[in-house]
């Protein structure tokens, strides 16, 4: 594999994300935990059959014998599980707008994260974009109220940042990463479920068989793109991952805006403005960089 199927990996990754919505919105009557409870659960089920198929489900089971590894996929197993129950309940709750504000702001913090923890090196001129974002950040702080505050985006963002972290720096293949991180939430997902008013198999009795199949497919549309995300995670730098993530929320804020006519305050608008030109100076940035590198060849 070359650099450039990791380039293309995050590319389909993150625009299968952005337009999740309206997968999730053909669901919805189903509430956010048994989607993502079935989610989980049918993940589980696809990726194993996969790796069985392929003779790789030793892999797996060699991560739990790695103290490290472990660790570190349980951590990132709670933090993408977080995530996807977020990201659920923002769509079934109408918040899409809100969602697509916490991913539009996940690559300024990749960025970073990237500078600050795994040292990789950050123009002065890239500076402004995180200074805009971090700008962005004190306006929500300034003109929400604590009922107000966009909780989903921030959670969003950092979750899914920390996330992609951890996918970096461990040293597993992508399938079997995510097949340990679905096997570590399994227990702790179906304790959960007992205390919940529903079941497991509440959603037959909600659904129509169409909608039933849909549900199905569910597991091969979760674990595409987090399989193609892992691949190029590891293969790209924290800040050029960063730069692809904004795929992802612009698909998610037409959908929001244009599909489901979702309401935009004028205060949300400029939060959204002010990330829209971070990503636009670090784009413009990067590309004038890039330049300059091949003309100096």
């Amino acid at each position: 594999m070359n650099f450039n199927t990791a380039h293309v990996s995050a590319f389909i990754a993150f625009s299968l994300w952005g337009l999740f919505p309206i997968y999730w919105k053909m669901l919805a009557e189903v509430p956010a935990w048994d989607l993502f409870g079935h989610r989980l659960l049918l993940s589980f089920v696809t990726l194993f059959f996969i790796l069985t198929f392929r003779s790789k489900l030793k892999l797996v089971a060699d991560i739990w014998r790695n103290p490290k590894q472990r660790l570190l996929l349980i951590l990132s197993a709670g933090l993408i599980s977080s995530n996807w129950l977020m990201y659920i309940y923002a769509v079934n709750t109408n918040r899409i707008l809100e969602a697509s504000m916490g991913y539009f702001m996940n690559p300024l913090f990749n960025v970073f994260m990237g500078r600050i923890i795994l040292k990789e090196q950050l123009r002065s001129t890239q500076w402004p974009s995180i200074i805009l974002a971090f700008l962005a950040m004190v306006i929500i702080a300034i003109q929400s109220d604590i009922n107000h505050v966009p909780w989903l985006a921030i959670l969003l963002s950092v979750s899914f940042a920390m996330y992609g972290l951890i996918r970096k720096v461990v040293h597993v293949g992508s399938m079997e990463g995510l097949a340990f991180e679905t096997s570590v939430m399994i227990v702790p997902v179906l304790i959960a479920w007992f205390f919940q008013p529903s079941t497991p198999a509440t959603v037959f009795s909600i659904l129509p068989p169409w909608k039933l199949g849909l549900l199905a497919t569910s597991g091969i549309v979760t674990s595409i793109p987090l399989i193609l995300f892992a691949y190029s995670a590891k293969r790209l730098s924290f800040s050029t991952l960063g730069f692809f993530q904004y795929l992802s929320p612009s698909l998610k804020f037409v959908c929001g805006l244009l599909i489901f006519h979702e309401p935009l305050s004028d205060e949300r608008l400029l939060v959204f403005f002010l990330i829209w030109i971070a990503l636009g100076w670090y784009t413009a940035e990067s590309y004038y960089e890039m330049s300059k590198l091949k003309r100096g060849r």
